[in-house]
């Protein structure tokens, strides 16, 4: 897999390798703050499960993507919350030879972005398990190689998304809301200092000039998502907090 010359042939190298395996994916969220938008897909799943899936939208209501993509550990399909819209989406994957077990892998890196790497299987439940068991961690180490991969295919070795702190997002994401040091400041309990100092760190870190400018870098890119959202409890209390 590490030699492939893409994602698809890594993934078409995993599904060859493990037997009982049906089908695998990976997807490759291009926002990073949110709900899964436009995302890089690469899969071994037949042209027509594919066509169909795009034709019905179903990356909306699929349980799997949108589980994936807000858990940080490995879970079996079955552990996903179902609901009705998604209920019918499994019966036709079904009805398209699509196996009823499963075992994602998120993925989230340095750059805070999120990849799945999706194994299904018609195996009986009892030997599906047992082969998740067996080869869980290995398949973890492979689904950063793959993740990996997705990057380069994208944007090859200059990858322009930094690896910014929680602080040096929180401080952009209100900077491009319009909120000002001091405002910032006061909602995050730091002092007005600190937050400068995210702020210059993050700005250099995105190649930019203003702060303004690296805010609207960062939302391009879709490191930061320009929503309103609410504020820590704690703000209002200032203290001079420099963490």
């Amino acid at each position: 897999m590490a030699e492939a010359l893409t994602v698809l042939d890594a993934l078409r190298a995993f599904q060859q390798h493990y037997e009982g395996i049906s089908f695998v994916t990976y997807h490759l969220a291009r926002t990073i703050a949110g709900k899964v938008d436009a995302p890089f897909v690469r899969t071994t799943y037949p042209d027509s499960w594919i066509a169909r899936y795009l034709l019905k939208g179903y990356v909306e209501i699929d349980p799997i993507v949108r589980d994936g993509f807000s858990r940080r550990l490995p879970f079996h399909w079955h552990e996903a919350t179902v609901g009705p819209d998604a209920a019918a989406f499994l019966a036709d994957a079904s009805a398209h030879g699509i196996g009823g077990q499963g075992y994602s892998i998120p993925v989230v890196d340095k750059a805070r972005r999120r990849g799945l790497l999706s194994i299904n299987s018609a195996l009986p439940v009892g030997q599906w398990a047992a082969l998740v068991q067996r080869h869980r961690q290995e398949w973890a180490s492979l689904a950063q190689i793959v993740h990996g991969k997705a990057i380069y295919e994208l944007h090859g070795e200059a990858d322009p998304v930094p690896a910014l702190s929680r602080r040096e997002l929180e401080c952009l994401h209100w900077t491009a809301l319009g909120k000002d040091l001091k405002d910032i400041a006061l909602m995050l309990n730091l002092s007005d200092h600190t937050v400068r100092d995210y702020l210059k760190s993050a700005r250099l870190k995105l190649g930019c000039a203003t702060r303004s400018a690296a805010a609207t870098r960062a939302i391009h890119l879709g490191i930061i998502t320009p929503w309103p959202r609410q504020s820590p409890q704690n703000a209002g209390s200032r203290g001079g907090n420099t963490r």
